[in-house]
């Protein structure tokens, strides 16, 4: 009897030790779930520092991982360029010329069905320069040549109007379909001017974040309680066959 009672004091000491690990795994899990994620920027030179630009030099011409026309990079620092224009990010920043030009970048990210995208970048307008008028748009599919997107579909666009010696902030928010052509097609950024002489471009941020899981219906409500049901009835029969044994 008592080498009997000895084991069953052993096997309940087991199955406590068994719930305490299994506690401890489920407390790291909701840890890990409820850790911040950092978002992914999935814009590539996002703030234009590629290449790097020594004090006094300038580009013209193409930008790396970005395509456009009268387009280049200037750093924060050198003559007339300076212009009281600080850079909001990093050391540089793009450029378009002669009014009505712009960049644009197709990214790798294509669209997931009720995935939320926000795309954020900054415009800036020289003290020597006349206003400026520049927009942020996101595109869906097609093909980015020159600045400009073919046959995409623009879902979003803010234009803003900085002040002299300043940056502005722009934000496109866009919550994808639960289905349609779109889904799978990748998102281009397109940063566009529509008048004035040169426009400035920092700071460009395009991230994504699930959507809402969609609500149950009241017939997958029904098969959730069935299926709890089912569970406790068969840990309460088994409790019982133990007991018996």
């Amino acid at each position: 009897m008592k080498a009997s009672a000895e084991g069953r004091t052993s096997r309940r000491g087991n199955s406590l030790a068994s719930l305490f690990n299994l506690a401890g795994v489920a407390a790291v899990a909701c840890l890990a779930l409820a850790a911040p994620a950092t978002a992914q920027n999935y814009v590539a030179n996002p703030s234009f520092e590629n290449p790097a630009i020594a004090p006094g030099g300038s580009t013209v011409g193409d930008i790396p991982d970005w395509t456009g026309s009268l387009a280049g990079l200037f750093p924060f620092g050198i003559g007339y360029e300076r212009a009281e224009l600080m850079t909001p990010n990093g050391n540089q920043w793009a450029y378009t010329n002669n009014g009505a030009n712009a960049i644009a970048q197709q990214t790798t990210k294509a669209v997931v069905a009720n995935e939320v995208y926000e795309l954020t970048a900054e415009f800036g307008r020289r003290t020597d320069n006349p206003a400026v008028t520049p927009s942020l748009e996101l595109w869906v599919g097609g093909t980015v040549t020159e600045g400009g997107v073919v046959g995409g579909t623009r879902v979003g666009t803010q234009s803003v109007t900085p002040g002299s010696g300043q940056f502005a902030p722009a934000t496109v928010r866009w919550t994808a379909p639960a289905a349609g052509p779109l889904i799978g097609q990748r998102l281009s950024v397109r940063l566009a001017n529509s008048s004035g002489a040169q426009a400035n471009y920092d700071n460009v941020s395009l991230t994504a974040t699930p959507g809402a899981a969609p609500v149950p219906t009241l017939s997958e409500w029904a098969m959730i309680l069935f299926a709890a049901m089912l569970g406790g009835g068969a840990s309460l029969y088994l409790q019982y066959r133990r007991r018996l044994a």
